[in-house]
């Protein structure tokens, strides 16, 4: 059976109870792909409808109860119907596409992984590294991924390793620099793209990587957990239809924070920025949002949803929130550059990228610049993996642009921050915030662990720093502590010292393992427990009345 849009229009019918949701998401995601007509939910048995002699897609939780339903009113399968899942794999839209797997200058390693990797992709094979596996394949709790599944999909990623190998044979005996009778050339290393884009502009746009080719070959999967997800309780987020937050290697996601929606989208730095805000992945990812699944977003980790969690009653779905051109907020977080190496974050200083890294630090950059978001956004934030006032990239994404543009907040470690900067900074922006790293209360402390910082110079930076905010020259001042075994007891004088300085907010946050910390290291480390439960000590420095104060923020339950 094969649907067009500008066919007759297709109805649908809802059978069996939760239809209405099922319904809803499939003409949010396809009423742009398919001409999309009445739609009927029954329950129990099936009666006549409008559009019960036409072609019509059937959305239920209950397949095989609906397909027997159906049979006994004489309506044959893909003749008569479809079930909404049978229209997901219209959503890969790259499956087809002729795709040569390339690495930069003859590299072998990263040419078997482009090819490994890359074959799995486009075949839509989950690989044993994604962060969404278990979510993709439908163990909708991890916890349920058994070792024997683990195992199986292991053996089946060695056979598509294999067949990948044989298929990227003819490769090896092409032209090198022919390209003219493929679709797309992908790349599993970022660096390895960016370069081939300079030595080849000419070809820039069939450049892909395997990240993003997942995105555009997977997308059924992606839409298939999202669909079959139950709705959650008591949260309403709408940050994906606003928020594109570029990470390491310019690689996007549509959260404030990664480790909370680990979905990624595309490489700015490579891919069309538009085509990325406006993929099919991002509508469905937005979806979870409207149905009120939070289907990829981490329940664990994110406060709106553990802060959800207690709430009880009937699901409400979010209201429909129209979809923007380009985001409001941009968050620039993808130069790992910084002056300090702590514990909680790194384990050795560098501040200098490697040139295969900043090339591709320097193409995002360029990316955004021209695309002419960081104009129309509302809130550009900077930083956050790696320091500002140290990158060249990031300084050249707050100065470059001749028009002033509305809200910044720069995330920094305060020791390179100086009236020079300021001067560069107060007439770029209608309001400038600051969101301060610091960790301590006194100088023992900090200099244990903010390794590489300067105490005075750090002092004598927030002085400035707090008179201008004092003069309103400065719209807000947030200052963070990571708390830890080191600086916990610290907490209350922190605090004392942020209300002096006259600054908006403290901000606490726990510490997590970066992959700098052994397990038993980062246990002594943690003042959470295995559960995320506060340790005792903890608990008593936090009866304190100043943790009390308006101004703290505790970025943790309890």
């Amino acid at each position: 059976m094969t649907f067009h849009h500008n066919s007759k229009p297709i109805g649908i019918l809802g059978f069996g109870d939760g239809s209405e949701k099922l319904i809803e998401d499939f003409r949010y995601i396809f009423s742009d792909i398919l001409n999309l007509g009445d739609a009927i939910r029954l329950n129990g048995v099936l009666t006549a409808v409008p559009f019960i002699q036409d072609l019509f897609i059937c959305c239920t939780y209950e397949r095989a109860e609906a397909l027997r339903e159906l049979k006994r009113s004489g309506l044959i399968y893909k003749r008569d119907f479809l079930f909404a899942e049978d229209c997901f794999p219209m959503l890969d839209d790259w499956k087809k596409c002729k795709i040569i797997f390339r690495s930069y200058h003859g590299s072998v390693k990263e040419y078997i992984k482009a090819v490994v990797f890359g074959y799995a992709a486009k075949h839509g094979k989950i690989l044993p590294n994604d962060p969404c596996r278990d979510l993709l394949q439908g163990y909708y709790d991890k916890d349920t991924a058994n070792s024997s599944n683990r195992i199986f999909r292991w053996i089946t990623y060695s056979y598509y390793l294999l067949s990948g190998i044989l298929e990227s044979i003819p490769q090896l005996f092409a032209k090198r620099d022919s390209y003219d009778d493929c679709d797309h050339i992908c790349f599993y290393d970022v660096s390895d793209a960016t370069r081939f884009i300079k030595d080849h502009p000419s070809v820039r746009d069939k450049v892909i990587t395997t990240e993003e080719l997942k995105s555009h070959t997977m997308a059924s999967l992606y839409m298939r957990a999202v669909y079959f997800d139950k709705r959650q309780n008591g949260c309403n987020c709408e940050t994906p239809f606003h928020t594109l937050y570029v990470g390491k290697d310019g690689m996007t996601r549509l959260c404030d924070c990664p480790e909370f929606l680990d979905v990624g989208y595309g490489n700015i730095g490579i891919t069309d920025i538009n085509d990325i805000w406006n993929s099919t992945l991002a509508k469905i990812i937005r979806l979870s949002m409207i149905n009120n699944t939070y289907t990829f977003c981490s329940r664990a980790l994110c406060g709106k949803l553990k802060s959800s969690s207690d709430h009880t009653g009937s699901p409400d779905p979010m209201l429909y929130v129209a979809e923007k051109d380009c985001p409001d907020t941009v968050i620039v977080a993808n130069d790992t550059i910084c002056n300090l190496h702590c514990p909680s974050c790194r384990k050795s200083i560098y501040v200098k990228n490697p040139e295969t890294v900043e090339s591709a630090v320097r193409s995002c950059t360029q990316a955004l610049l021209g695309s002419g978001w960081l104009e129309k956004a509302d809130t550009l934030i900077i930083g956050g993996n790696g320091e500002t006032f140290l990158s060249n990239n990031y300084k050249q994404l707050l100065y470059d642009g001749i028009i002033k543009r509305n809200n910044i907040v720069i995330m920094t470690n305060g020791t390179l921050f100086t009236q020079q900067e300021w001067r560069r900074l107060k007439d770029k922006y209608e309001n400038i915030s600051f969101s301060v790293s610091i960790d301590a209360a006194t100088r023992k402390t900090y200099e244990k662990i903010r390794c590489g910082g300067n105490y005075e110079k750090l002092m004598k930076n927030m002085e400035l720093l707090s008179a201008l905010r004092k003069n309103n020259k400065v719209a807000s001042v947030r200052v963070n502590m990571i708390v830890q075994k080191s600086n916990y007891k610290e907490i209350p004088d922190f605090i004392a010292w942020a209300k002096r300085m006259g600054f908006d907010e403290v901000n606490l946050s726990h510490i997590r393992n970066w992959g700098t910390f052994s397990e038993k290291e980062f246990s002594d480390v943690s003042m959470f427990d295995e559960n995320e439960k506060m340790k005792p000590d903890l608990v008593k420095v936090l009866r304190d009345p100043i943790c009390k104060d308006p101004i703290v923020r505790m970025q943790w339950k309890g």
